[in-house]
C-alpha cells in the first residue's frame, strides 16, 4: 500500500510560510472553516506529485511571498522504502529523494526520471488519470443527475483504460478521425502546391539553360576581354615608351640648338678678345714725336709719318681696352654652360640609346584606338552578361532547391496518406478496443460494487447494471423489483450510487498499486441517516487504504473515533 507520510507547502496559496501536514495510516480528515485553506492543501498534493504548467500553478503563486511556491510530499511505497518529491516552481526544479534510516539521497533531478518513478510508485505518471482513480470530489457528486453530464463517468473510465490524460476513448475517435480526415485534406492541398512547384520547377531549368549559354558566353567575352586588355596595355605601354622617345629627341634639338647659340657668342667674343702688345702710356708719344722729327726732311717723312700714324694708332687702344676686359669676363660663363649643354646631350643620347628599337606608326595608332574600342564594348557586354545571370539567380531559384523541395513535399503527402491510413485503421481498433474494454470492466463494476451500495444504503438497494455501450447506471429498485435508471433516484441516493462506483473504480483502476482514497467533501448532501452509514463503510476501506477526507463539517465531533488523524486547518 503506498501511504502519504508528509506534505510541505510555501509560498503556495494562502501558506505564505512553510506549512507541514502529516498523515498517518487509516482516515487523516483536514477540516477547518472555509477559505481556510483546506482545497490547497489537495492541490499542494497534486503540485509536488505532477508538474504544473505556468498557467495551472499561477494562481496558487502566495501574493504575499511571490519569491518562493514550493510543494514537497513524503511518500511510503507498498515496498515500504521512504521517498520526497519536491517542486520548486519558482526555480523551475523537481528532484526526487530517497530517505533511508534519516539519510537523505537524490534519486534524480531530471523530469522525465521523476515521473518514471511517480508512475512507479503510483501508478499513474498523468495528473488528469490519478485524479479520477483518487480523487472523489463534491463537485462531481452530480454528474449522475444531469443527462448532459453523465458521460462524464465514462470519460473517467475510458481516460484511465486509454491513457491519453486528455480525453476519454470516445473523444480520441474523434479526435483520430479527425486528424484523419486533415491529414488527407492537407496531401491533398500538398499536391496542388506540388503541382505548381513542378511547373516553377520546369522554368528554373529553362533559366538554368539561359544562365548556362549567358556563362558560356560570359566566359568568352571575359577571355577576349583579358587577351584585348593585355593587348591593349602592351600598345599603351610601347607609346608611353614612344612618348619618352620622343621628349628625349625634342629634348635633344632643343639642346643643340642651345649649344649652337652659345658657340655663336663664343666665337664673337673670342674674336673681340684677342692677344695684343702691352703698350706703355709714353710708348704711343714717343712715336708720335720722333715720327715728327724725322718727317722734317724728306727722306724722314718716309719713316716719320708712319710712326705718327702707329703711336695714333696705340694711343686709341688703350681708350678700348676697357671693353676688352668685359669680354674676358663673360667668355668663360659661356664656355661654362657649352660644357653643361653638351654634358646633358649626353645624357640623352645615352637614355635615347635605350629606345632606338621603339617604334609607333600610324598603323600602331589605329590599333591603339581600335583596341580601347574593343575594350570598352567587351567591358559593357561583360557587366551585361554578369547582371542577366545575377538577377535570372536572384529572381529564381535553382532546380536543385526546387526538386528539394518536390522531394520534401512528395515524402511529406506520402506520410500524410501513410498518416492517414494509420488513423484510420488506428480508429477501427480503437472503436473496438473501446467496446471490447467497456465489456470487460463494467462486469467488474457490477460485481464488486453490491457490497459496498448495500452498506451505505442500509440494504435499500444492493444491485447495479452498467450498460457496456454507454456506461449508464441503472439500480433494482425493490418497490417494483426491476431496474430503473440512476436518475429517477433522489439526489442522495445518486450521490451514494456515485461514491459506491468510484470508490470501486479507484481499487479496480489503480490494479496491484494500492493507493490512497482522497475525498474532498463529497458527502454534503447526504442525510444524517446515509452519513453514519457512508462513514461505517469508510472505516472498513481504510484498514486496507489510506483515506483522506476534507471537509469544513466537524465529522470528529460527530462521529466517535471516526479519524485516525485530524488536522484542523486555521
Amino acid at each position: 500500500m503506498t501511504k502519504l507520510i508528509k506534505l510541505e507547502i510555501e509560498g503556495f496559496g494562502k501558506f505564505k510560510k512553510n506549512k507541514v501536514v502529516e498523515f498517518k495510516e487509516g482516515i487523516n480528515f483536514i477540516t477547518g472553516l472555509n477559505e481556510a485553506g483546506k482545497s490547497t492543501i489537495l492541490e499542494g498534493i497534486l503540485a509536488s506529485l505532477f508538474k504544473y504548467t505556468s498557467l495551472r500553478i499561477d494562481p496558487y503563486i502566495c501574493w504575499t511571498n511571490p519569491d518562493i511556491c514550493k510543494a514537497s510530499l513524503t511518500y511510503k511505497t507498498d515496498k515500504g522504502e521512504i521517498f520526497r518529491v519536491i517542486s520548486d516552481y519558482k526555480n523551475s526544479r523537481r528532484k526526487l529523494e530517497k530517505i533511508d534510516k534519516g539519510k537523505t539521497k537524490e534519486i534524480s533531478s531530471i523530469g522525465s526520471m521523476v515521473d518514471k518513478y511517480i508512475k512507479e510508485h503510483f501508478g499513474f505518471d498523468e495528473q488528469k488519470v490519478f485524479e479520477n482513480t483518487t480523487f472523489i470530489r463534491q463537485s462531481q457528486m452530480a454528474i449522475l443527475g444531469d443527462r448532459i453530464t453523465k458521460n462524464k463517468l465514462r470519460d473517467m473510465v475510458e481516460e484511465v483504460l486509454v491513457g491519453t490524460g486528455g480525453a476519454s476513448a470516445t473523444k480520441a475517435l474523434q479526435k483520430i478521425k479527425k486528424i484523419e480526415k486533415d491529414s488527407r485534406k492537407d496531401a491533398e492541398s500538398m499536391a496542388e502546391d506540388l503541382y505548381g512547384l513542378k511547373e516553377d520547377l520546369q522554368g528554373a531549368e529553362e533559366s538554368k539553360g539561359r544562365v548556362i549559354e549567358d556563362s558560356e558566353e560570359h566566359e568568352e567575352v571575359k577571355k577576349k576581354l583579358s587577351q584585348k586588355l593585355e593587348k591593349l596595355n602592351k600598345s599603351k605601354e610601347n607609346k608611353k615608351l614612344f612618348d619618352k622617345k620622343e621628349t628625349l629627341l625634342k629634348d635633344e634639338k632643343d639642346i643643340n640648338k642651345e649649344i649652337n647659340q652659345v658657340d655663336d657668342m663664343i666665337e664673337t667674343f673670342e674674336e673681340e678678345d684677342e692677344p695684343s702688345v702691352e703698350k706703355s702710356k709714353i710708348m704711343p708719344i714717343v712715336l708720335i714725336v720722333v715720327g715728327v722729327i724725322l718727317s722734317l726732311t724728306i727722306i724722314g717723312a718716309i719713316i716719320g709719318i708712319p710712326l705718327i700714324i702707329y703711336g695714333n694708332k696705340l694711343r686709341k687702344e688703350k681708350d678700348s681696352s676697357k671693353k676688352t676686359k668685359a669680354v674676358a669676363e663673360k667668355l668663360p660663363k659661356y664656355q661654362k654652360q657649352k660644357k653643361d649643354l653638351i654634358n646633358k646631350k649626353a645624357v640623352i643620347e645615352s637614355k635615347l640609346e635605350e629606345y632606338k628599337l621603339v617604334k609607333f606608326t600610324i598603323d600602331d595608332f589605329r590599333d591603339l584606338d581600335n583596341l580601347e574600342k574593343e575594350v570598352d564594348k567587351l567591358k559593357e557586354k561583360n557587366v551585361e552578361l554578369k547582371t542577366s545571370i545575377n538577377k535570372t539567380k536572384e529572381l529564381v531559384k535553382s532546380p536543385e532547391e526546387i526538386q528539394e523541395e518536390v522531394d520534401s513535399i512528395e515524402q511529406k503527402i506520402q506520410e500524410l496518406k501513410e498518416k492517414a491510413e494509420e488513423f484510420e485503421l488506428s480508429s477501427r481498433f480503437l472503436e473496438m478496443a473501446e467496446t471490447s474494454v467497456q465489456h470487460k470492466f463494467t462486469p467488474a463494476i457490477e460485481s464488486r460494487s453490491k457490497e459496498l451500495l448495500t452498506e451505505i444504503t442500509d440494504g435499500k438497494y444492493s444491485n447495479l447494471k452498467i450498460d457496456e455501450e454507454t456506461l449508464d447506471i441503472q439500480i433494482k429498485a425493490p418497490e417494483i423489483k426491476d431496474y430503473v435508471d440512476v436518475e429517477l433516484l433522489s439526489q442522495g441516493a445518486k450521490d451514494q450510487v456515485y461514491f459506491t462506483v468510484r470508490t470501486t473504480m479507484s481499487d479496480l483502476l489503480s490494479g496491484n498499486i494500492n493507493i490512497p482514497l482522497i475525498f474532498d467533501d463529497p458527502f454534503h448532501n447526504f442525510d444524517d441517516i446515509r452519513l453514519k452509514k457512508t462513514m461505517t463503510a469508510m472505516k472498513k476501506l481504510s484498514k486496507d487504504k489510506q483515506i483522506i477526507l476534507i471537509s469544513h463539517k466537524p465529522y470528529h465531533k460527530e462521529f466517535k473515533n471516526f479519524a485516525d488523524n485530524v488536522v484542523e486547518v486555521k
